[in-house]
């Protein structure tokens, strides 16, 4: 079984780093039930990313300021 070092840290056994496929920089969650923590693998940033891929693909060919505008609004849509 692995122990808590002074500094709080443990070393997750290999098979459960095999099975939940967790390398070096992989980030991991721990999340409290009642009587138990269970440690999950976070998705990679990568993998995060992907899913926002194509998400703004209306704005191609505008300009940044254009866009930045747009979001604001006119001055003379905001109200104080």
């Amino acid at each position: 079984m692995p122990r808590v070092t002074k500094k709080g840290q443990i070393t997750i056994p290999s098979q459960i780093r095999a099975i939940l496929n967790i390398q070096t920089g992989d980030e991991i969650s721990f999340i409290l039930e009642t009587d138990k923590v269970v440690l999950k693998k976070k998705g990679s940033r990568i993998e995060n990313l992907n899913k926002y891929v194509g998400f703004l693909k209306h704005l191609d060919g505008k300009e940044p300021d254009t866009i930045v505008d747009e979001l604001r609004g006119s001055i003379n849509d905001q109200s104080n």
